[in-house]
């Protein structure tokens, strides 16, 4: 790319940075949305449905009961506080939906559609409702803030800078839409697999979270005493969650932190 081409990139860039802004509910922290939520959730339920559909769903009735349970306790709490405070926009292209699967993968995901998939092997550490919560709620607010809009509009922005600008914001739809989709969450061609979020991105969905478990009444202590579990005697490439989830005394910190610092609701 020459130096003009590189310049003009780099000029869109900024202008797309300054008029695709996005708030995160909870934290108001400004961020780069330049796709669609019906873009989004288009990619999302297209993902989802191939991965269900080689997935094999729970038979564990009670396990699956106590998921369903608290997922919708924690989405009708999130509904009314947000409606209440006229924030019912921050929910558009969520359709929430809970899945425990068979694994022993100790794992957890959503997809930026509000669709939750649990491993049964996570469940040897959220064996109780309030830590349940903790994940539930850790996976929700990576929907609510819109973290895979903006991890898939960042390496769009990325992009923009090694090819002409046109081609990047003129072929959305498709095939670009669709790797970049891939590059963000490793579905399609990583079954199941979600790739990590930004270690931001993780303390945010950690405090919005815990915000969200506090709205539906679970025990926010619940939050760092988890990842407390999970991080006993584990090193970070022994544990599947931990992997893409990175548990260590800074992010325990930080939510003994926000647990002290948290606005009433």
């Amino acid at each position: 790319m020459g130096k003009h081409l590189k310049t003009i990139a780099a000029i869109l860039t900024i202008t797309l940075a300054a008029v695709s802004c996005g708030v995160v509910s909870f934290t108001g922290r400004r961020q780069l949305l330049l796709f669609s939520d019906s873009e989004i959730t288009s990619l999302s339920n297209q993902s989802y449905s191939e991965f269900m559909s080689s997935a094999k769903v729970s038979t564990d009735a009670a396990a699956v009961k106590m998921l369903k349970e608290t997922g919708t306790r924690m989405v009708s709490a999130l509904e009314s506080y947000m409606n209440s405070h006229n924030m019912s926009s921050s929910l558009s292209g969520l359709s929430w939906e809970f899945q425990l699967v068979e694994s022993e993968q100790v794992n957890a995901f959503c997809l930026p559609s509000g669709k939750i998939v649990f491993y049964e092997g996570i469940l040897k550490y959220a064996d109780t409702p309030d830590y349940i919560a903790v994940v539930m709620g850790h996976e929700m607010a990576h929907a609510i803030a819109r973290h895979g809009n903006e991890r898939m509009s960042q390496q769009s922005a990325l992009n923009l800078i090694g090819i002409a600008a046109s081609e990047v914001i003129g072929a959305r739809k498709g095939s670009t839409a669709q790797s970049l989709f891939d590059i963000g969450f490793g579905l399609g061609t990583q079954a199941g697999i979600i790739l990590p979020y930004s270690r931001k991105h993780e303390y945010e969905a950690d405090k919005i979270g815990m915000y969200i478990m506090d709205l539906a009444g679970y025990d926010i202590n619940a939050a760092p005493a988890f990842w407390e579990k999970m991080n006993q005697g584990k090193s970070s490439d022994s544990n599947d969650f931990l992997s893409t989830h990175p548990s260590d005394s800074k992010r325990i910190k930080a939510l003994q932190e926000a647990i002290r610092t948290k606005p009433a609701f």
